[in-house]
């Protein structure tokens, strides 16, 4: 079994995995028990992996499906749909991604400057 979705609100994940099984997508799911907070986690998961790619697509690009998720919903589905997004930024802003760019930066500055001292 796979993995697809977890989050602590039960309703929503029953919704989306109701919406999943209408688009097609085998799907079940599952209490994974508390977390430390004491919250109960549930998770959507799917037996075959080659579903994965067309569930990922449903739930993070298409706007027909996103269309069919209840109002009472938008708020999760909306962070749902965020959250890639703000990893991406994540990473660009981290120490790591930013020391790479100043270490960039500073080659393409000696390498201009030795450019000019050998011309």
């Amino acid at each position: 079994m796979f993995v697809l979705l977890e989050s602590s609100h039960a309703g929503f994940i029953e919704h989306l995995q109701e919406q999943l099984s209408n688009a097609g997508i085998n799907c079940h799911v599952l209490a994974m028990g508390r977390a430390a907070d004491g919250e109960q986690h549930f998770a959507i998961r799917l037996p075959l992996y080659s579903q994965m790619h067309h569930a990922r697509h449903l739930l993070y690009r298409d706007r027909v499906f996103a269309l069919r998720i209840d109002p009472v919903f938008r708020q999760e589905w909306h962070a749902l749909r965020e959250a890639p997004k703000q990893q991406v930024l994540q990473w660009l802003a981290s120490p790591l991604a930013l020391s790479i760019s100043a270490l960039a930066v500073l080659i393409l500055l000696f390498g201009s400057l030795a450019e000019m001292i050998w011309r």
